[in-house]
């Protein structure tokens, strides 16, 4: 094998060296990607169903992930319910959203539990249940947007 020729300087180029040539060629990287969005929503003394968090929806842009997980933890000290609901509702335009749930799942009272919800929507929010069991529910919940 001869000498390596310099790679190109020019910042838009990428030039990666193929061995049974000996030379450089114009390539592209796709390893290079931003870290994953984490968006932190809060409900706080919960009592009652399809609550926005702390009152005020939250909506997502999902419409470039790869994956979106979504973790619920209702171990707050005052947070009770046994049987709380976490509903993820879509959007494939930005306006009009699910009356049902795009994706949902259960916790009770003092636990955390993390779920994928399949990418594909362009825009979700998140809606609480408190159906039952204490007097509360008192949810964090985040959500890790990965493109």
């Amino acid at each position: 094998m001869g000498e390596n020729p310099k790679q190109c300087h020019e910042v838009q180029d990428v030039q990666i060296w193929d061995f049974q040539t000996e030379t450089w060629v114009k390539g592209f990287r796709t390893d290079i990607k931003k870290l994953p969005d984490v968006y932190v929503l809060k409900w706080t003394d919960c009592q009652t169903t399809n609550k926005a968090p702390d009152g005020i929806d939250v909506e997502i842009d999902v419409e470039k992930a790869s994956s979106i997980s979504v973790q619920a933890d209702s171990t707050a000290v005052l947070s009770d319910g046994s049987s709380i609901d976490v509903n993820v509702h879509s959007s494939p335009d930005g306006s009009s959203w699910d009356t049902t749930p795009y994706a949902e799942f259960n916790i009770g009272d003092a636990e955390v539990k993390t779920v994928l919800v399949e990418p594909g929507p362009k825009k979700i929010r998140l809606r609480l249940d408190y159906n039952s069991g204490g007097s509360r529910a008192d949810v964090t919940v985040k959500v890790k947007v990965r493109e």
